[in-house]
């Protein structure tokens, strides 16, 4: 069965918005920011994609915060920091990863 180029439209603008935020943001909030320029892509188009990057290497889960799995293209190691009070992922780019 062969991809349509909307299949591949989506899946480039899936990645393109990852690539573009460094909010990492979860599955939801990729599906509702691309749902107006894409009225016909579903939840599940954005999970099996998300997952198909993740499984390339393309991008990184961080985990669930509050319950919601979130994401980030950038797959380089670096540290996050989690607010417990508004759920928000920041990338601390002065602070070394631990080596493990």
């Amino acid at each position: 069965m062969a991809i349509s180029n909307k299949q591949f439209r989506k899946r480039n603008a899936i990645l393109a918005y990852l690539q573009a935020t460094d909010a990492h943001p979860s599955a939801e909030t990729v599906y509702g920011h691309l749902k107006e320029e894409y009225p016909d892509i579903s939840l599940g188009t954005v999970y099996r994609n998300l997952a198909m990057f993740k499984q390339q290497g393309t991008l990184a889960s961080l985990g669930t915060v509050n319950g919601i799995e979130r994401f980030d293209a950038n797959t380089a190691p670096h540290v996050h920091f989690i607010c417990s009070g508004c759920s928000a992922v920041l990338d601390l780019p002065h602070i070394e990863p631990p080596e493990a």
